[in-house]
């Protein structure tokens, strides 16, 4: 059985096994170059959670399986789609035609070529990566020149190592990252709405002039302003029928109306941001928010429909809502589109610039199902 069909059928597994008895069984069970043992595990990457990914980042860094840095490899890879950037393979060992780990494109034409070390404790050949960009350079119809070097690094102490950098004549057009560090980008992606943000961390992954801070600054700014957000009392307190913060019900609920909604669209679905998940083809984005049973005058379920994930979902052609009403059994989903045409006659909470912060978006019982 495929990996793919194994997530789909008894995702169970996946929570059991570790990653490299989960390679074991997929094709010839080794991870080669253009194998169908490659093709199973970056299928199925392209679906995983992004727990998974990072429990499994754990098992290579500490566990250090035979093929443990091809492993790696692809899991950093994984992470750059994540981030937004389109992705392109490298190859597992280098040859002469080929040899960097990963591509990563911005649609600015701006992109990385990506290295993913396991460890410093031998002296890294830029000479060489930097080579490599000379091969990457017709992928994206750029000079070499313009596109930039992000090593991703284990735990390892890398002062050497950047000193080595900072002493070269690749100063300007090296970073270096820790590959934990990338991960808790993911992780700050998937808990903010903001677009903005997704772009902003991207920008932190290309060199930088640092002298001026802005960029940096922004990025802290909107974590935290998004945080309080989402982490205080997103409700009109003028509003009679409007349920105080402490009844939302808590984020764990997302994950029990996710497979529903995966058989609903009947495909995987990818956590994109807070409240967003999109299919891996990018063909469906669902909004997926829960409300537990208020009960309370007319309003029985309610929801705050951020202005970030509102004008996410415009601009998708084909973005879907799903309120999951109490209990995971009990989802309703309709298209954005639907719902837009009701936005102008809601409630609506102000934001500091007097704005709209979000929409109310309420549900209540009746004998035929659910109004709103």
């Amino acid at each position: 059985m495929a990996l793919i069909d194994l997530w789909h059928s008894d995702r169970d597994q996946f929570g059991v096994k570790r990653v490299d008895q989960l390679i074991a069984f997929a094709g010839e069970g080794r991870l080669r170059d253009g194998n169908s043992t490659s093709r199973e595990f970056r299928e199925l990457l392209n679906v995983t959670s992004s727990e998974l990914i990072g429990r499994w980042l754990d098992e290579c860094l500490e566990n250090r399986f035979q093929d443990f840095g091809f492993v790696l490899q692809d899991l950093v890879n994984e992470i750059g789609r994540r981030l937004g950037f389109n992705v392109t393979n490298g190859v597992y060992r280098g040859h002469t035609n080929e040899g960097y780990d990963g591509l990563w494109k911005l649609a600015d034409g701006r992109a990385i070529l990506v290295e993913a070390k396991s460890s410093t404790a031998y002296s890294i050949d830029l000479d060489r990566i930097s080579e490599y960009r000379n091969q990457a350079a017709p992928l994206v119809r750029t000079s070499p020149q313009n596109i930039s070097i992000l090593i991703v690094v284990g735990p390892e102490e890398t002062a050497s190592f950047e000193a080595q950098v900072r002493g070269s004549r690749y100063a300007w057009d090296v970073r270096i990252l820790g590959v934990k560090a990338l991960y808790r980008l993911l992780k700050l992606r998937e808990t903010l709405d903001d677009e903005n943000v997704e772009r902003q961390i991207q920008g932190i992954l290309l060199p930088q002039e640092f002298t001026r801070l802005d960029s940096i600054i922004d990025l802290v700014f909107a974590t935290a302003e998004d945080a309080q957000v989402n982490d205080g009392p997103e409700i009109d307190t003028a509003v009679d029928d409007v349920p105080a913060a402490r009844d939302i019900a808590p984020a764990a609920f997302h994950a029990d109306v996710l497979p529903k909604l995966e058989e609903f669209f009947k495909q995987p679905l990818v956590k994109r941001s807070r409240v967003l998940w999109i299919s891996r083809d990018e063909s469906v984005l669902v909004s997926c928010q829960v409300s537990k049973h208020f009960g309370k005058g007319k309003l029985d379920y309610w929801f705050g429909l951020k202005r970030s994930t509102k004008e996410t979902l415009k601009k998708h052609g084909n973005a879907f809502c799903a309120f999951a009403l109490g209990t995971p059994d009990k989802v309703a989903v309709m298209p954005f589109s639907e719902l837009a045409k009701f936005l102008d006659g809601m409630f609506t909470s102000p934001d500091e610039d007097q704005g709209i912060r979000h929409w109310h978006v309420r549900f209540s019982n009746t004998q035929g199902g659910v109004s709103y």
